[in-house]
């Protein structure tokens, strides 16, 4: 999932174990069992992935660990011709080129990247506007590069809508002033670097980079101007395979079942002594789980309904392999009936009842409300204000109109996009079960008529 929780919510802006042999004994035949949910994420999420980088051979690996489980269970390969005309069962994507911040000036005084500026998106490679001084709860003036001054003690998450509500104004680009919460995070954030793109410029300043922005008086035009440095090309990992439909007319049809397979690598920058960011939660756990849906509907009758399992590389990195797959389908988009996503799956939510999982964008189609009438455990997201929606690979989906949510237990825990998102922190009792609500539903999703619809005014 995309960060939030300080890091992740601005760039978005932009253990319990129970024991295997107790969860074995209880486990009804033919169900998703603990045993394999445990050495999936062990491989997935262990030390020796080097946290799946998006990009990175890791996540390539990872890739084909999960294309070798598809061909296991009996799945057909999906993806493109490899060498010897077959279709495969990996993908091999090349990203967007990207265009890299390397340095900034406001009216030509330069602002040092790392010490007293992180940039965390950029919109353009000149912005100019009048500057206006403000404060959270202000209104941004149209078209203003607007330098928002916080109490030191001001949390991210309380002045995120602030901020989107200052882009949805129409400024130009929102400069933070650093608050004790970002100092906090200063190091571990400075070294990262913006690509050009069309997400709105937001910044972060230091007291002292905040120094010669008071400057420039309320009103007065300025000129932030960066310099970009082209990315050598850079190669993303889809793993898909499918199970082609028995109907003849249902047949036509297709369900995904997806995830993210990569998350954030290592980061030389993170502080304490760990520096592997290991995604068990995010998104070992989604992962395992279309792992185990289709090894669940593989192993039963075959569907009616055309299901597709992917498991999309680079969501960490800018959503390039569901980006690749939206564009690319292999069937026709009016054949596309939905799309179920799995993420963060790994712990309970306490928003929720113990056995329940939430969908995003559950009041935007009826799709959640017939899964729920089917068994599933689904209710609407208990954290509006993260609007999850728009942060997983389902969103990719949903703006072409296809119907996308993604099913989730996050709980906001603090351990969100760092080193700490590890094995032992994983409820195996909780995760099992979460798949497992989900089997019977799925199955009658693949095998039905129904095709959802977006609710009146909601489609993205």
């Amino acid at each position: 999932m995309k960060k939030n929780l300080f890091i992740a919510k601005v760039a978005l802006t932009i253990f319990a174990f129970s024991t295997f042999a107790a969860a074995q004994a209880v486990a009804p035949a033919g169900t998703v069992k603990e045993r394999d949910v445990r050495a999936a994420m062990y491989f997935l999420a262990g030390d020796a992935m080097q946290g799946r980088g998006s990009g990175t051979k890791f996540e390539r690996i990872a890739a084909e660990y999960i294309g070798s489980q598809f061909m296991q269970f009996g799945l057909e390969p999906a993806g493109e011709a490899g060498f010897d005309g077959k279709p495969t069962f990996v993908q091999t994507i090349e990203a967007p080129r990207r265009e890299t911040l390397t340095g900034l000036t406001i009216d030509g005084t330069s602002i040092k990247l790392g010490d007293d500026l992180i940039a965390f998106a950029i919109a353009g490679k000149e912005i100019s506007g009048p500057i206006q001084h403000a404060k959270p709860g202000d209104k941004a003036v149209k078209g203003a590069i607007v330098i928002l001054s916080m109490s030191a003690d001001s949390k991210y998450e309380n002045v995120q809508g602030d901020i989107r509500q200052m882009s949805r104004d129409g400024a130009a680009a929102v400069i933070m002033v650093e608050t004790t919460e970002m100092r906090a995070n200063w190091a571990e954030v400075a070294g990262r670097k913006a690509s050009l793109g069309r997400f709105g410029t937001l910044l972060a300043v230091s007291t002292k980079g905040a120094e010669e922005l008071a400057k420039f008086a309320e009103g007065s035009t300025v000129t932030l101007k960066g310099t970009f440095e082209a990315a050598a090309p850079t190669y993303t990992w889809n793993a898909i395979g499918k199970i082609t439909g028995s109907d003849a007319t249902l047949g036509s049809q297709v369900i995904l079942i997806s995830s993210h397979l990569d998350h954030l690598g290592v980061r030389d920058n993170a502080p304490g002594d760990d520096k592997i960011f290991n995604g068990a939660d995010d998104d070992a756990s989604g992962t395992v789980a279309v792992l185990e849906v289709a090894r669940a509907l593989a192993a039963g009758k075959k569907p009616k309904r055309t299901v597709y399992f992917v498991c999309f590389g680079s969501e960490e990195a800018g959503g390039f392999g569901a980006g690749h797959f939206v564009k690319n389908l292999p069937f026709p988009q009016d054949k596309f009936v939905a799309n179920l996503e799995f993420e963060m799956i790994g712990r309970p939510d306490a928003k929720v009842k113990p056995d329940e999982l939430w969908l995003t964008g559950y009041e935007r189609s009826n799709l959640g409300p017939e899964l729920a009438k089917r068994g599933a455990k689904l209710v609407q997201d208990p954290h509006p204000e993260e609007q999850f929606f728009r942060r997983s690979d389902n969103y990719t989906l949903a703006r072409q109109g296809i119907i996308a949510h993604t099913v989730s237990s996050f709980g906001l825990h603090t351990d969100y996009h760092k080193a700490s998102d590890e094995i032992k922190t994983i409820d195996f009792s909780h995760m099992t079960h979460a798949i497992n609500s989900m089997i019977e539903p799925i199955k009658w999703l693949v095998n039905s008529d129904f095709v959802p619809q977006w609710n009146e005014g909601m489609k993205p």
